[in-house]
């Protein structure tokens, strides 16, 4: 299984690459339309998963450039965030923005014939619950405490998340188009609902996934605690 990921964000492409390896697929990137279009006369792909604004080509466009030549015609293609047209081929695929990152990349390998992943299985997950039940930053503490790598995968009423974590330590935090600290302070806001589930990967599976974090986690939920307080404080003062 090979995909390809398109998109003007590094960070972004590098990280689903590096996924998509951990679940046992070949992956490569690119930056733009036009650099896709060459890598895929080299080789064509069994998935494309493009980004929803490129710099140089719509999705729309590449899409259609790509439903126009036989070669590609059926090969699945999932633009991140977009649902199909009306006149979506077969092959064009969405999914619910609700879905984690790494659930919605599962979801496109398993379309395109990769083998079922457990990211798309809360029931195998070792760890699995409501939000409502138990705190995110509780959640972030056990990962911590426990050292372990993997991605802590949440699904929302309105949008998905993900932390990543390697051996213990958060590499970054998704949160809808948000990634980084600014994807962190979202996935934090007080009343986040919705169901989590901790899929355990080798840490090795993960040497390669871009740090959209730098801090260190204790620090992180340091300085998260101190924002919160001071929100409180602020909600609460006469």
């Amino acid at each position: 299984m090979h995909c390809l990921i398109v998109s003007p964000d590094a960070h972004r492409a590098l990280a689903r690459a590096t996924l998509a390896r951990a679940a046992g697929a070949t992956a490569e990137v690119a930056g733009g339309g036009l650099h896709a279009l060459t890598q895929i006369e080299r080789g064509r792909p069994d998935l494309v998963i493009l980004d929803p604004a490129l710099d140089d080509l719509t999705p729309g466009d590449l899409l259609e450039i790509l439903r126009d030549d036989p070669a590609t015609r059926t090969t699945p293609v999932l633009i991140s965030g977009q649902p199909p047209s009306p006149d979506a081929a077969p092959a064009d695929l969405w999914f619910p923005p609700q879905l984690s990152p790494a659930e919605t990349l599962a979801r496109a390998l398993e379309a395109a014939g990769h083998p079922p992943l457990p990211w798309t299985a809360p029931e195998q997950a070792p760890l699995s619950g409501q939000l409502q039940d138990l705190d995110l930053t509780e959640l972030i503490l056990c990962v911590h405490g426990l050292h372990l790598s993997g991605l802590l995968l949440l699904r929302g009423p309105q949008r998905g998340g993900q932390l990543t974590f390697r051996q213990g330590e958060l590499l970054d935090a998704e949160d809808g188009p948000d990634h980084g600290p600014a994807g962190f302070a979202r996935l934090l806001e007080p009343g986040r609902a919705g169901d989590f589930h901790f899929h355990p990967l080798e840490a090795r599976a993960l040497q390669a996934y871009p740090r959209g974090l730098q801090m260190p986690t204790a620090q992180l939920l340091m300085e998260a605690a101190v924002q919160r307080d001071h929100l409180h404080a602020l909600e609460t003062s006469p």
